[in-house]
């Protein structure tokens, strides 16, 4: 067996290299010159298939030279199977088809989080608290996982899916028959005022849909007075670029530069600001980290080289690249570089990589964060990569967005008791066992509000946690009056999040969101 599955991958490997020597052996009365060079993948696959020694799968073979050979143009030009493109079109385009509900899998059994309001799950009945045990008549509860649940209950729209359901207080399981439907997801996971004057806008990627969101945003916070927002683009990977220009056009004035691309064939491409954005004026402050990249780049790059506002935070990940996606006849596709894409002041934010090596690449990206734990996350600043903004302050390339006020990450390290907590997830195993069990209690909170104001976590429900962390494998530590007083919150946005939806959640946890709290002091 180990020498079947070593042969395959050597010759999807080589295929470029050795194995065309053999065309001429086994083709001993054909011309060179008759050989196409075109033709020579399709001959190689046609020659393994119909001659090598073991069989071997055709397809996984394709799969693999493809992948390996654009591995050697660049980190970012991949090959996408059929079920690959299907599953990141779904997560870009703004909806799926399914049956609507918030789940997550607790001790091999799919628990309902919260049930999409107004969706098809919500309309026939299913609850937050709901374990889906059957699926179509068969148990799901053993050796499941997101990708498996994920395959059962999406589906095409008005197709029906039986769910037999196991409630808390019913000593029989309950079926329930849902229609699947269109399921619309979020990109703005959250928006509010935080003081009277303050918006705030949390966007997680950018989607087909990410700008009619963040334009709603906006005209719901200017009619509740809004004269500063924060603009939150922390762990934002990314998405269409068509998006970002739009997004970024809110913020700036009539012919500002958002970005240009430039390729080989593609020549050099200006995105300008429109008339009429919906916050040209008020103060601005974009939060960035490390894990903000591409579309994410692109607007903290034209609020910086444009003077509009204020990036605050971690160096962005320093993705500067466009991929094209060209679809293929099986429905696979291969994602292309095609350009790169400049902020307005001639700015690539692609950080270097080694062609063949995208590992080293993402394991550098891996090193720099475990370095900014102990140290601030800074470039060397190469004169050559020197830059100016619009009023003529001084910027640097080399790789991500730098920000204008950096938050290291060791300024407000937690305490070691505190930090194993989070690592193991306990405190929100906790929190989700105690809603799951007493809801009919929490019920008296009838809406979100009224328990963000009324509810506070006790000692009594605090050191219930500690218990329950030190049965898990994490002893009591010493805690520091501010961690306690933040894990008292964190405790009390998980127990939100359960019972209502995020909107809760982010009020809560976005007073101990250290991040955010610093930033604001900037304005």
């Amino acid at each position: 067996m180990k020498k079947q599955n070593y042969i395959p991958l050597i010759v999807a490997i080589s295929l470029i290299v050795g194995i065309t020597i053999g065309y001429f052996f086994v083709n001993k009365g054909s011309s060179s010159k008759s050989f196409n060079k075109n033709d020579k993948l399709s001959y190689i696959f046609s020659l393994i298939e119909e001659e090598y020694v073991d069989k071997v799968n055709g397809d996984s073979l394709t799969d693999q030279a493809i992948r390996s050979f654009l591995k050697d143009l660049d980190p970012h030009s991949v090959y996408l199977t059929a079920d690959e493109v299907k599953s990141e079109n779904e997560s870009l385009q703004g909806n799926f088809d399914g049956i609507g509900v918030q789940f997550r899998i607790v001790k091999d059994t799919i628990v309902v989080i919260q049930p999409v309001k107004g969706g098809p799950s919500e309309k026939v009945g299913i609850m937050a608290g709901d374990r889906i045990v059957k699926i179509n008549g068969v148990k799901r509860v053993k050796n499941v996982t997101n990708d498996t649940v994920l395959h059962y209950l999406k589906g095409v729209k008005g197709s029906k899916v039986k769910l037999s359901i196991y409630r808390q207080g019913v000593n029989h399981l309950i079926d329930f028959t849902v229609t699947r439907d269109v399921i619309k997801t979020k990109s703005v996971s959250y928006y509010g005022m935080l003081d009277n004057t303050t918006g705030y806008i949390k966007l997680t990627q950018f989607s087909a849909t990410s700008h009619q969101e963040v334009a709603n945003a906006l005209k719901a916070l200017n009619k509740q007075g809004m004269k500063k927002l924060v603009f939150d683009l922390r762990d934002n990977g990314g998405g269409y670029l068509d998006q970002a220009i739009a997004i970024a056009d809110e913020f700036l004035v009539k012919n500002d530069l958002i970005v240009y691309t430039n390729g080989r064939y593609r020549g050099r491409n200006d995105a300008y600001a429109e008339d009429g954005g919906l916050f040209e004026k008020g103060k601005l402050i974009v939060l960035i980290n490390e894990l903000s990249a591409s579309a994410s780049e692109i607007v903290s790059g034209a609020i910086q080289d444009n003077d509009r506002g204020v990036i605050i935070g971690r160096r962005t990940f320093g993705k500067g690249l466009v991929q094209e996606q060209k679809e293929l006849p099986d429905h696979s596709a291969i994602r292309l570089t095609v350009a790169r894409y400049y902020t307005p002041s001639g700015r690539c934010i692609q950080r270097p990589y080694i062609k063949g090596d995208p590992d080293k690449y993402f394991e550098d990206f891996v090193a720099r964060f475990n370095n900014m734990e102990k140290h601030k996350d800074t470039i060397s600043h190469n004169p050559s990569l020197k830059y100016k903004t619009k009023k003529g302050r001084i910027v640097y390339g080399g790789g991500g967005i730098e920000p204008d006020f950096e938050e290291p990450y060791y300024e407000y390290k937690k305490g070691i008791y505190y930090t194993n907590l989070l690592k193991k997830g306990l405190i929100y195993k906790y929190c989700f066992d105690y809603v799951d069990k007493n809801r009919r209690a929490l019920s008296k909170y009838n809406t979100g509000d009224k328990f963000v104001a009324q509810y506070y976590v006790d000692n009594k429900f605090y050191n219930g946690l500690i218990a329950y962390a030190s049965k898990n494998g994490v002893k009591k530590g010493v805690v520091s009056s501010k961690d306690e007083n933040e894990i008292k919150l964190l405790m009390k946005a998980y127990i939100a999040q359960g019972l209502y939806d995020d909107k809760y959640f982010y009020q809560i946890y976005l007073r101990i969101d250290q991040d955010l709290q610093k930033a604001i002091k900037h304005f």
